[in-house]
């Protein structure tokens, strides 16, 4: 089904300068072996092994894991038969909540360090969690007590959308 049946549609991104600067000074040392590589190959043999190391850990880490991290998004939609998540790149498909497994619903204020242990896909003492950035969110309760809390800066908003599903 097309976001234009949504009730409800909200992306977010990693958009915290400081998970950016931590990023950034994770990478630099896979940038400067692979600029010392490439200096130390101008006009000298180097060990083929060394080589094929530097440009691995240069792909690895320094291209790929912030590219990963810049197509992040958690994208959430409420439509008329349930709630649905992707955390891209992670989740090929929708994870659909059909509206017969919600026992209850709430917006609130949570710490995302403290309950879940971070951002991203988490499991904690409290459930599970899909979050991107801030500490707003929407926690579903289920009928055999599991919970699950998504992100959301429009927590209130898809609080309402999600009631209007389980009354219909």
């Amino acid at each position: 089904m097309d976001e234009h049946f949504a009730l409800f549609h909200e992306e977010q991104r990693f958009t915290q300068w400081w998970v950016w600067l931590i990023i950034l000074v994770g990478i630099a040392p896979a940038w400067y072996i692979w600029w010392r590589y490439l200096m130390a190959r101008t006009g000298s043999s180097t060990d083929a092994t060394e080589g094929v190391l530097a440009w691995l850990v240069w792909l690895g880490v320094g291209v790929v894991l912030p590219v990963l991290f810049a197509s992040m998004r958690l994208v959430t939609q409420v439509r008329h038969d349930g709630v649905y998540i992707r955390f891209v790149p992670f989740h090929w498909r929708w994870v659909k909540i059909g509206p017969e497994r919600i026992k209850g619903v709430t917006a609130r204020t949570y710490n995302p360090l403290l309950e879940y242990g971070g951002w991203g896909i988490r499991y904690g003492a409290h459930g599970k969690a899909y979050n991107i950035s801030g500490n707003l969110g929407v926690e579903l309760e289920f009928a055999d007590g599991r919970t699950l809390l998504i992100g959301s800066r429009r927590a209130e908003e898809l609080e309402k959308a999600i009631r209007s599903i389980l009354s219909a």
